[in-house]
């Protein structure tokens, strides 16, 4: 009988020997009680050397589905090197290097002490090492105790998703390290390494992973459990400890959704896909290899299509984004400093809808031009073409780099290099890209001009053409640019310009107090339906028309929507654009693509049939309800495309369309002979199947036998445990109870893989067929989105006519081309500001006309109204040139060719400009642009620096606008002698805000604000009763009330003292006319 401690030996070495290496605990146990006959150097290296490999005879018992223990056997074990870790090795337990020599010259009475010291380090140092984690333990550990054949990384049902170690290579592939990882993280990483910009997704079973730093980012953004594991991909010695990834999952329904929030967080996402089926594999070559896996998706911002729903929603901190990816170049053209010059060219491309928008122009030191496109455009993502000048890189940072910019949202930039000989070579590639497009386009001439101004285009637009096709290549998009009918040049001559400035003091797009959409002039117009109704509208809102003939048929057409709101024809719009759901412009542009799902397509199809059939009848003008051209040409563009369309769904199954029932999507009528064959096949086999019933019977002494299904598993025969003496040793039990057991013959194996086989090969051909139809309707994508656009006008004129259904909207006038500048308005409203106070709107009425009065000078007291005046009045005048009614009781203008405004304070830290340089450098840019059809609007000129030189830089401005560019400009002023000096020009008015003041109970002056507009001027501004509203100190004002008295007192004095000496002046001898008017002015500012 062994002693009790070698009972508590042999426990110990069962406890801490790790369970995935066999043999392990023989040699700790010959090494335990065998005598010491080696050197404590030799046990050193001995205990210091790695296992890295299995014996090739070494059982693996993590084959075994149980929890079986392994056994551990005693038989010695020689030559078993010990295994141990970099992270233990701090806790290894080692002799003095003679210890050896020490140990025999104390005689045998230390020697069992020795021995019994050395086995209890031995005992600890491999509890360190399956504690603290050798890779190889580790490994075994995490593997759950099972391994798999290499290839088998992932089943087809997703069981296991972790993959065993690979054996190790005897040939490794210079300079890739992969350590332990598995077949399947190996591939990752191959993969990984290609796109290192990309967070890629991969496809694992039934789970899409996340590995590495990826995994890390999608456990933020998603809010999902990242398991600990190797961040990087370089195999840093950091992370030399660790054998796996870090990782993440996702289930596969829910792959959009979460593909969505990354791109939407600004991520450029990539889904790896399984590209071959688990039945087509166990047939194939790689059979014994992991399932190939592809790079199939990619999704940007401004390449996101896969999903009908938009990603340019409206954020809580601004508006919302365009959607527009666009792509920039600049050259430097000539100056330096405030002479600076840069050539630009750009090209903006919304994927979602197809629209494209390019421009050339030359910018200024400023960079206005720059900074009003891409207000307009407010791209959600950028391709910048070789280096930008530092003040065109610092604005494209400060209006994209934050979370909070203008755009609504945190903007993604990416930059490709610029060569020397670029401009040649994207030449070459644009043409080569259009060649095909060319010979197509020889037979129409409507196709051929549009060809030769894509290919005509200026040089830097070709750059940035043939940038962006190589740029969308990656994702699939390159052929939008195909629609050379959807080209559109941003500066047009029939639409006028509002540049940067502009739609932010006007709040065109977003308001100024909070940056989002309401309270701006595009929520005040928006009743729209429909989402491509709502985006032309946006266009309109942002484009007013030049053209007076464009004017009036707009108007035309928005007021027979008015006069026509009770009648059938117009409810009958309206019902079916409320009616019509989805975004059609987005849907029809991923039909383009091949990236439309069966239910969207089906969908799409049976809302255009909708709408086609409404206006079946409408093929004329002559046969429309309505008068307008503008209407009756889009209503007659809609029933074009209703032949088409329905000769598209008499090919499809709605019920299994809307089920996404790929093998049903197609009637049996039209399912083409590929599909029709592997259908035979199916039911050839599934004849089989069931003719085997017969044999299968007879085999164990049955009349007959039925299949039953268990689990998902088919064709299973199910037996009594009775019976089972009768069992074929060829059957192979699937499953079983008390009671019964399940099996599968050998032919029904044989007959189910094969089925199997032609299922998939059936999906792959259903699936064939549906992009072929998706290509067959693309080819009509030009009428079918004309139809769209048509719907969208109608939804538009709809929309402006519930706008003037208000109350106290009219018609604007206009007046002809030859007349003279002229803006008059009776009892204008602000149209925003009566939506959103609750006390209304003070009506103002006005007039500015050539030559006189051709501007007004403002004054009057702080908060008295004056800056919603002017902003008001350029309001009404951009209604008008939209096409819309007007919040006034009359108004008529001439056409403006633009509206440029300087209001409010602010400086620009990004360009190193103060707030007076901002406010000078934007009058300058104003005074350059302004012709005498322009609308000009000056708030408080001069505020920013001492009030001598502003009130002369503000009589200068004035004088030059209403003499020299003799435009129309209303200019707000706090400068009493400016008033004065207006009073000597001919074409300036001076007006102002009114008001009463009396003495409050406290003795304090009380304002009334009556926000009335009158002539004459005001000469105080009060700014005190502000200062009284705002809640200052009661000591601060009343020390500020004493300092004003003492100010005023004073400077009375001296006009006082200036008076008495031009009196004295004008009755002595030397007494002139100018001495008179000079006195005459003093008295009147007294």
């Amino acid at each position: 009988m062994a002693p009790p401690s070698e009972k508590k030996q042999k426990s110990l070495t069962s406890f801490f020997t790790p369970k995935t290496v066999n043999g392990l605990a023989a040699a700790f146990q010959k090494q335990s009680q065998s005598p010491i006959q080696s050197t404590a150097t030799q046990e050193d290296e001995s205990l210091r050397k790695r296992q890295r490999e299995k014996p090739s005879d070494e059982p693996d018992d993590r084959n075994t589905n149980g929890a079986k223990k392994t056994k551990i056997e005693n038989k010695p074990q020689p030559d078993v090197d010990l295994t141990s870790s970099a992270r233990a090795d701090r806790f290894l337990h080692t002799e003095y290097p003679n210890g050896s020599a020490e140990h025999n010259s104390k005689g045998d009475d230390n020697a069992d002490v020795d021995a019994e010291t050395r086995r209890i380090n031995q005992e600890l140092h491999r509890k360190f090492v399956k504690k603290l984690g050798h890779p190889d333990a580790m490994a075994g550990r995490w593997g759950g105790g099972k391994s798999e054949p290499a290839g088998d990384d992932d089943n087809a049902e997703g069981e296991d998703d972790d993959d065993e170690p690979p054996p190790p290579s005897k040939t490794k592939k210079k300079g890739s390290k992969t350590g332990k990882l598995t077949p399947m993280e190996i591939q990752f990483l191959d993969i990984k390494r290609k796109h290192m910009d990309t967070l890629l997704i991969m496809e694992v079973g039934y789970k899409f992973r996340f590995f590495g730093e990826d995994a890390r980012i999608a456990a933020k953004e998603l809010s999902i459990v990242c398991i600990p594991g190797k961040m990087r991909y370089d195999e840093h010695p950091s992370e030399a400890h660790l054998d796996r990834f870090a990782s993440a999952s996702i289930p596969v329904h829910r792959l959009p959704v979460h593909a969505k929030r990354l791109v939407g967080a600004g991520h450029k996402v990539g889904v790896v896909r399984q590209i071959e089926t688990a039945a087509l594999k166990k047939v194939g070559d790689n059979r014994n290899a992991p399932f190939t896996r592809k790079l199939t998706n990619l999704y940007t911002k401004g390449t996101y299509v896969d999903e009908v729903g938009e990603l340019d929603h409206q954020p809580e901190s601004g508006a919302p984004s365009g959607g527009y990816l666009l792509c920039l170049t600049e050259t430097k053209a000539k100056g330096w400093g405030t002479d600076e010059r840069v050539d630009v060219g750009i090209i903006a491309v919304q994927p979602a809808t197809g629209d494209i928008i390019y421009d050339n122009f030359e910018d200024g030191f400023m960079r206005s031009e720059i900074e009003t496109r891409l207000l307009h455009i407010s791209p959600c993502e950028f391709l910048i073409v070789g280096e930008l000048t530092k003040g065109t890189e610092k604005l494209v940072q400060h209006l994209s780099g934050t979370s909070t910019n203008v755009f609504g949202d945190r903007s993604r930039m990416e930059r490709v290099p610029r060569s020397k000989t670029m401009a040649a070579e994207s030449y070459s590639h644009v043409a080569q890209f259009y060649a095909h497009k060319v010979q197509q386009a020889s037979r129409d001439d409507k196709a051929s001009a549009l060809l030769d101004k894509v290919l005509k285009l200026p040089e830097p637009v070709t750059i940035c053409l043939s940038a962006m096709i190589n740029h969308l290549k990656e994702y699939g998009l390159q052929h939008i640019f195909d629609l050379t009918k959807y080209f559109q040049s941003f500066t047009t001559r029939s639409h006028m310009l509002l540049n940067g400035t502009t739609l932010e003091s006007l709040e065109v797009y977003r308001n100024s107090t909070d940056h989002v959409e309401k309270g701006s002039l595009f929520w005040a117009l928006d009743k729209t339906h429909t989402k491509f109704g709502r985006r032309l509208l946006r266009k309109w809102v942002g484009r007013p028309l030049l053209h007076i003939e464009q004017l009036q048929a707009r108007l035309q057409a928005v007021e027979e929507m008015l006069s026509k709101q009770s009648t059938a024809p117009v409810e009958q719009l309206e019902k079916l654009l409320v009616h019509t759901r989805g975004d059609l412009e987005r849907s029809l542009i991923r039909i383009y693509y091949g990236k439309c799902t069966r239910p969207e397509l089906v969908s799409v199809l049976q809302t255009l049939q909708r709408i086609g059939t409404q206006y079946a009848r409408m093929d004329t003008a002559a046969d429309t309800p309505f008068d307008s051209s503008l209407i009756n040409d889009a209503i007659c563009a809609i029933p074009r495309i209703l032949p088409s369309v329905t000769s598209h769904l008499e090919k499809i199954n709605y019920r299994a369309a809307q089920e996404d029932d790929r093998y049903g999507f197609f009637r049996e009528e039209h399912q083409n002979e590929d599909i029709q064959d592997h259908q035979m096949n199916i039911a050839h086999v599934e004849y089989e199947l069931d003719q085997h019933r017969v044999v299968a019977a007879e085999k164990i002494k049955k009349k007959s036998v039925e299949y039953v299904t268990v689990a998902g598993i088919e064709y299973l025969i199910e037996i009594s445990n009775t019976d089972i003496k009768h069992v074929p040793a060829s059957w192979a039990k699937v499953s079983g109870t008390k009671k019964v057991s399940r099996f599968h013959t050998p032919e029904v194996i044989r007959f189910t893989i094969e089925r199997d086989q032609h299922r998939e090969s059936l999906a792959a051909a259903c699936d064939k067929a549906f992009k072929d139809l998706l290509a067959a309707i693309s080819s009509d994508y030009q009428p079918l989105r004309d139809a769209v656009s048509a719907l969208a006008s109608l939804d538009c004129l709809l929309s402006l006519a519930k706008v003037a259904a208000q109350q106290g909207y009219s018609k604007p006038t206009f007046l002809q081309d030859d007349t003279e500048p002229t803006i008059s308005i009776q009892n204008g409203r602000h149209p925003i500001a009566e939506h959103t106070l609750e006390s209304g709107y003070i009506p103002f009425t006005t007039t500015l006309a050539h030559p006189a009065p051709l501007a007004h000078l403002i004054t009057g007291p702080n908060m008295g109204g004056k800056s919603s005046f002017v902003r008001a009045t350029a309001l009404l005048v951009l209604l008008a040139q939209i096409g819309s009614f007007v919040p006034a009781d009359a108004i008529q203008l001439t056409l403006c060719d633009a509206i440029h405004t300087r209001a409010g304070a602010r400086d620009n830290l990004f360009a190193g400009e103060s707030t007076f340089m901002v406010e000078v450098s934007e009058t300058a840019r104003i005074l350059r642009s302004a012709t005498p059809r322009s609308l000009v609007i000056l708030d408080e000129l001069g505020r920013g620096t001492s009030t001598h030189d502003g009130a002369a830089i503000a009589q200068a401005v004035l004088q030059h606008v209403v003499t020299e560019i003799k435009c129309l400009t209303l200019f707000i002023t706090h400068y009493q002698n400016l008033a004065r000096v207006a009073e000597g020009l001919d074409a300036v008015k001076n007006v102002h805000m009114r008001f009463t003041a009396e003495k409050g109970d406290d003795g304090d002056e009380e304002i009334t604000f009556l926000y009335e507009v009158a002539e004459g001027v005001a000469h105080r501004s009060y700014g005190l009763n502000v200062a009284r509203l705002a809640r200052l100190p009661r000591k601060v004002l009343d020390l500020a009330a004493e300092k004003s008295s003492e100010m005023e007192h004073g400077m009375r004095t001296r006009r006082l003292g200036g008076a008495a000496r031009m009196l004295t002046q004008a009755v002595s001898s030397n007494g002139t006319a100018d001495h008179l008017d000079q006195l005459i002015a003093s008295v009147e500012q007294l």
